[in-house]
């Protein structure tokens, strides 16, 4: 029988891995409780917008509130480690790698699949509730529709950005080793063993330059100037420029970690 087509092997991939993991308890509460939670006390601070943040205009400035909410962070790195520090591990660990990596499946094509797994569920946490906080600030006349659409924009571009930084740093580190528990404790560690000391460090000894290690203050320097909130203290394309930079570094060493491995084709 002929050898299924590139296609249909990255099909199978993809769908397995989501499946599977829509089975898995540990995602299905991180997904519910990181969405809801999100989402649930954007809401609440759009509803009641006078009481919890007196004298806040009713500008596109308020939608930063959301954006730097911190339980974002939380459940975006809680996602990355349980969904995406098995995703290359396990492979590794039960060689089913030199399986997949067979003809006609490349590469790319396998970090393609297991990113295109990991990566919308980070999204459900770091752009969907984003998204839709202005999208029912609108429909309740809180806000105008001009405002709401371009909050819209704005946190889709940040929530991808801040996904597509997630997805590749944490198949990076999942490929480093054969054990998922390292690359989780890997994860925890690129996020709150950067952001923590650099808050520290910066408060302590007074240099804010620090802060430009930690993909969080990076990430909240971006969308303070998108929302156009002042009080700024990186300046935005620097942050941009260390948030792309890392991603593109990360997926390309994970690619380069993926071509060194042995596989068996025919």
């Amino acid at each position: 029988m002929p050898l299924l087509g590139r296609r249909h092997r990255l099909r199978a991939i993809i769908v397995t891995g989501l499946r599977r993991e829509f089975k898995r308890p540990a995602t299905i509460v991180a997904t519910a409780v990181g969405v809801g939670l999100v989402l649930v006390s954007s809401i609440v601070i759009v509803l009641f917008l006078g009481a919890f943040l007196p004298g806040q205009a009713r500008d596109l400035s308020f939608f930063f509130v959301p954006a730097s909410n911190g339980a974002i962070l939380f459940f975006v790195t809680l996602m990355a480690s349980v969904v995406g520090s098995a995703l290359i591990a396990d492979d590794l660990n039960s060689m089913a790698l030199t399986l997949y990596l067979s003809r006609p499946i490349t590469h790319a094509d396998y970090l393609v699949a297991k990113a295109a797994i990991l990566a919308p569920l980070i999204s459900m946490i770091a752009v969907l509730p984003l998204v839709l906080t202005p999208f029912v600030a609108a429909l309740l006349a809180l806000f105008s529709w001009t405002i709401a659409l371009e909050a819209i924009g704005l946190s889709l571009l940040l929530g991808l950005l801040f996904t597509a930084f997630y997805t590749s740093v944490t198949l990076l580190l999942s490929s480093l080793t054969t054990r998922k528990s390292y690359a989780a404790a890997g994860v925890f560690a690129v996020t709150f063993g950067l952001t923590i000391p650099a808050d520290i460090l910066s408060s302590s000894i007074g240099n804010s330059t620090l802060l430009y290690i930690s993909p969080w203050e990076d990430y909240l320097a971006l969308a303070r100037a998108a929302f156009g909130v002042s009080g700024n203290e990186l300046d935005w394309p620097w942050a941009l420029a260390i948030l792309l930079a890392a991603t593109v570094v990360a997926s390309l060493a994970t690619y380069l970690r993926m071509k060194a491995v042995e596989v068996v084709s025919g």
